[in-house]
């Protein structure tokens, strides 16, 4: 499972996917700022775990966007 990386001129937010214990997927998205230490970063999960790697993908990916946004306001 790669990484995603995503950014804006001041954020960059990483999508991870992991496998859980109970073999399902979640989705991470380590965001921090440019310029920042890697270890610096803030870890947001998805509400929810997910039966397909895929949806936890995508799902990330939102919260990503939506935290992107949000820095940017």
């Amino acid at each position: 499972m790669e990484d995603e990386i995503y950014a804006t001129h001041t954020h960059i937010a990483r999508v991870r996917v992991m496998k859980t214990g109970a073999g399902s997927y979640r989705g991470i998205v380590h965001l921090r700022e440019v310029g920042a230490e890697p270890e610096s970063d803030d870890p947001h999960e998805t509400e929810i775990d997910f039966a397909l790697e895929d949806q936890a993908r995508d799902a990330a990916r939102a919260l990503a966007s939506k935290l992107l946004k949000e820095q940017e306001s």
